[in-house]
């Protein structure tokens, strides 16, 4: 139970995208010259710049697949090749979709465009007097209308720079990191200076945070990433009420040691470049020598971050909902890359001050190419539905065996059949006459008897004349008392007796069916089997069978009831908590894994080996496998542990063990596809494992079971982000962070922190997006496929409980000669469809047909597969997860509900249906059919023993 509680846990279908701070947009960099003299016009591609977006403004346009690999709107980094955009222009990309816009710098009055959050202007009022620096007194226009701003990191969050940009009429802004934005001032209202005296004491400075910032790392390990150098405490300068003056101090500690880099200067290692690729350093706040002459300085951290949303804390009055939206693309890009932006625009204004030409730049941004749709999707939502299907069918595999060994014993003469009477006088509201309905009169079958048949023996006393003995047998008899009926396949507590204990039941009756009667009718042919002779069942089992007898042994399942439902719900629901406030996942992923072992040993290896020594291995080795193992070691005897079964179990255990060292191994182990692939297969065993074991025997059960569901899946999906903050089922299955940064782990994935941290909740089936840079991936939870699945199931189990009903049906019919004209008629059929093709195929196709179509099993797979679709769909167009149950509970229970109120069968399936109660009478007699077998062999043997001594 507790490992369906888990599969309920992670019952919210979603699209998880990865945490990684990867560059997803990227930004070509153009240099235009005006010549003032001829008025030519000079338009020059320099180079392009990766950038990331953030999760509160827009995105510039998509770029094409081909833009991948090279410049949207330029050549090579020369110039000298033609427009990329316009050589390679298609119906899909249009040259005015990426147009170019001029970068400027901001306001002087406002350089890091945080006045607004800090109260000291307002650019939604430009005649106001804090604005007035910015806008034109004429126009009342900021100069910035169609253009991106360049502005550096700090002294006010993303957001609030974003928003100062498209109030001043920006198309975009472009956000540069920058050593001086690591420094902070804890309270700004109060100095902080450099005491010369006693050295650098700033107890009101935030200082930038190891291993987030900067890595000090090892200067004497080699190959080894970060250093560690002592700077000269006098060559900076630190303001009143600014802990770090990036103007002065951002030189010292940028580039190559020929440039000036002074932690570049100090640091003892072989190559600063290469054990520092930022070449930029941070003062870390600690003084290097007592008297705090030389400062500690290590290598800064240079990687893309997303921006992401401040809520209300950007420093203004205005309330977070009553905030404008932010629809202007907001991008950042590194320290490395915004600095030489930075020069670049700075350099255009100089050469036109000089008045011979106007130089400026233009950037074009867009975004890096995605697929649209991704065909994991598609496969996933195949694979759910397959293995949906393949699941609940295989839950009626009972009903289906029956069959044939009923069949068998019929013609055997081992079962005889008794022809019932219906009541004539039974009310209730009449049956819907149509092909997905059998009449009760029908259903109402007589009772089937097991006997021994008689046994003749005849022993000639001589070639001339001689006597002759028949010798009958009493015929012990195996039925089933009407008690049974209320019996379903694989109840725990059943009421029907042993083999053996039933008594007679009119086995002499005049209506009873003999062995002979039905084999002389040449309109039954019962499914055929391997003939077995009396002597083999007699005989002590083989090694094959033995291995039979113990690991096919059958499975007591479990029947759900109304409270089972409830509760299930509830404990589910406890679960969940669990696992989103205490962050257990490791736990879970070690004990699914090695429960996941025990599922692929029972449904893919145990039946993989099977097959393997039976069609490919000689017989030697073949029975060789299905031996003993270890019998005569303590403790081991009277258990049957066959080689076979060891092997299974090896394998299984192997392959499980080997999945959870992939899963502790990286931060992110579904780029492994070892690990996604095992995963899934596990994900597959537990369906039909827990579909063939836990069974839904009314719809009563199955509407509260999935009303519950329906109502725990929404709240969970939908409305706990506003209470708790963040989707508890979302947060759950994506296996949440732990409150570590996800950039954190791209510095350090070997930190004992990271190893599996942000790998989904394993109980769900996975595959990775392909050709996606984002590294996303497509899944479903289990819970979502195995819920609705016993609902499915329950329809798979009575439409083949109802297919056994008609085939028992038919012996009577054939008996009484009722359905002769009918035989004639499927017969002419038959041989008809035999003559040519085209009948053939709309035979076929009326298979097809009558499977997707008339019963309950293929209507239900149907609406289940539709339902998962536009679940699926839904995801695509929010771009967020979606509680699947809240698609597939209407689709799979309203289907249910309509088709049997249409059938009018609704009452019967509300309670259970009678068709599976009669159809459990023939299960259970068809498990008693080889120990009837066996007397019937054994009493043979006596007569023959018998008749020997007599005569």
């Amino acid at each position: 139970m507790t490992r369906n509680l888990v599969l309920a846990a992670a019952s919210a279908l979603l699209v998880q995208w990865a945490h990684a701070s990867k560059p997803t947009s990227y930004i070509d960099i153009h240099l235009i010259t005006s010549f003032s003299t001829t008025g030519s016009l000079e338009t020059g591609y320099l180079f392009r710049i990766p950038a990331s977006e953030s999760n509160f403004a827009g995105s510039p346009p998509k770029g094409p697949k081909w833009a991948t690999h090279s410049a949207l709107t330029g050549g090579t980094s020369s110039g000298k090749d033609p427009d990329n955009l316009a050589s390679k222009t298609s119906n899909r990309v249009k040259v005015d979709d990426h147009p170019q816009r001029r970068l400027k710098l901001p306001p002087d009055s406002d350089e890091f465009l945080c006045n607004e959050s800090k109260g000291a202007a307002d650019y939604t009022n430009p005649a106001g007097n804090a604005a007035s620096a910015v806008f034109d007194s004429d126009t009342l226009l900021s100069g910035y209308e169609g253009t991106y701003v360049l502005v550096p990191r700090g002294h006010c969050t993303f957001e609030a720079k974003a928003r100062s940009a498209q109030r001043l009429g920006a198309l975009g802004v472009i956000v540069r990191n920058t050593l001086d934005s690591k420094y902070r001032l804890l309270n700004e209202t109060e100095d902080d200076r450099f005491d010369t005296t006693y050295g650098p004491h700033w107890s009101n400075t935030k200082w930038p945070v190891e291993q987030r910032d900067y890595d000090c790392g090892d200067n004497g390990a080699s190959n080894k990433f970060g250093l560690r150098a002592e700077v000269d405490a006098s060559q900076f300068a630190f303001a009143p009420n600014a802990p770090y003056y990036g103007a002065v101090n951002d030189p010292l500690l940028t580039g190559p040691a020929v440039d000036g880099n002074l932690c570049a200067q100090a640091a003892n290692v072989d190559s600063f470049e290469g054990r520092c690729p930022s070449e930029r350093c941070l003062l870390t706040g600690r003084n290097a020598t007592d008297d705090g002459t030389m400062l500690e300085a290590c290598c800064a951290w240079d990687l893309f971050l997303r921006m992401s949303t401040d809520g209300d804390d950007d420093g203004d009055a205005v309330p977070q909902e009553e905030e404008e939206d932010i629809t202007i693309p907001a991008l950042f890009v590194t320290m490395e890359n915004g600095e030489e932006l930075y020069d670049l625009v700075v350099d255009a204004g100089r050469n036109s001050e000089r008045g011979d030409s106007v130089q400026f730049v233009n950037v074009v941004p867009y975004q890096r190419w995605y697929p649209s749709v991704h065909y994991s999707s598609i496969v996933v939502w195949l694979l759910a539905v397959v293995t949906l299907g393949v699941s609940a069918y295989a839950s009626a595999v009972e009903y289906r065996s029956s069959w044939k060994k009923i069949s068998k014993a019929v013609n055997d003469g081992v079962l005889v059949f008794q022809t019932g009477n219906t009541d004539a006088n039974a009310t209730g509201r009449e049956r819907a006459n149509t092909e997905d309905t059998v009449d009760l009169a029908d259903e109402t079958l007589g009772e089937l008897e097991l006997v021994t048949p008689e046994v003749e023996m005849t022993n000639q006393a001589s070639e001339n004349g001689g006597t002759s003995a028949a010798i009958p047998s009493e015929r012990p008899s195996f039925t089933i008392d009407d008690a049974e009926a209320d019996d379903f396949v694989g109840n725990p507590n059943p009421t029907s007796p042993k083999p053996g204990d039933g008594t007679s039941n009119g086995a002499e009756d005049s209506d009873s069916m003999t062995n002979e009667s039905l084999t002389n009718d040449s309109s039954f042919e019962p499914v055929d089997e391997e003939q077995q002779p009396p002597s083999e069942a007699a005989s002590p089992s083989t090694p094959r069978q033995q291995r039979s007898q113990s690991s096919t042994a059958e499975t007591q399942n479990m029947e759900l009831n109304a409270f089972h439902a409830v509760m299930f719900v509830v404990a589910a629901s406890c679960f969940l908590f669990i696992l989103f406030f205490f962050k257990q996942k490791n736990v879970i992923r070690v004990f699914y894994g090695l429960a996941g072992s025990v599922a692929m040993n029972q449904v893919v290896f145990y039946p993989l080996y099977v097959l393997l020594c039976s069609r490919f291995l000689p017989d030697r080795i073949s029975s060789k496998a299905q031996a003993n193992a270890f019998g005569n070691l303590p403790g081991c005897r009277g258990h049957y542990f066959k080689w076979i079964d060891v092997v299974s179990s090896a394998t299984g255990y192997a392959v499980a063990l080997a999945w959870i060292v992939v899963g502790f191994s990286t931060a992110q182990p579904m780029t492994n596809a070892y690990y996604w692939v095992i995963q899934d297969v596990i994900g597959v065993c537990f369906c039909v494992l827990i579909l063939g074991v836990i069974h839904i025997n009314m719809i009563m059960v199955a509407t509260i079971l999935l009303s519950f569901l329906f109502i725990y899946d929404v709240f969970y999906v939908l409305i706990s982000p506003m209470i708790f903050g963040s989707s508890v089922m979302l947060d759950v299955a994506s296996g949440g962070a732990n409150g570590i940064d996800p950039t954190f782990c791209e510095k350090y994935p070997s930190d004992s922190r990271c190893p599996g941290t942000f790998a989904p909740l394993p109980m769900l089936l996975a595959i990775p997006w392909f050709n996606d840079f984002r590294g996303g991936f497509s899944m479903i939870g289990l819970g979502d496929i195995i819920l609705p699945g016993l609902l499915i199931s329950f329809a798979a189990r009575f439409d083949a409980a109802r297919g056994l009903m008609k085939k028992c049906s038919r012996i009577s019919s054939i008996r009484s000669g009722e359905n002769a004209a009918d035989d004639e008629t499927d017969a002419a059929g038959e041989s008809s469809s035999s003559t040519g093709g085209s009948s053939r195929n709309h035979y076929h196709l009326g298979r097809v047909k009558a499977s997707l179509f008339h019963g309950y099993f293929g209507p239900l797979m149907i609406a289940y597969g539709i339902g998962l679709l536009v679940a699926y769909i839904a995801v695509w167009a929010t771009n967020r997860g979606q509680p699947a149950l809240l698609y597939l509970v209407p689709a799979c229970l309203g289907t249910t509900l309509f088709l049997g109120w249409r059938r009018r069968e609704l009452s019967d399936l509300w309670v259970g249906p009678k068709a599976m109660r009669k159809a459990n009478k023939m299960v259970a007699m068809a498990g008693r059919i080889p120990e009837a077998r066996a007397v019937a062999a054994r009493e043979a043997n006596n007569n023959v023993a018998e008749t020997s001594s007599v005569v």
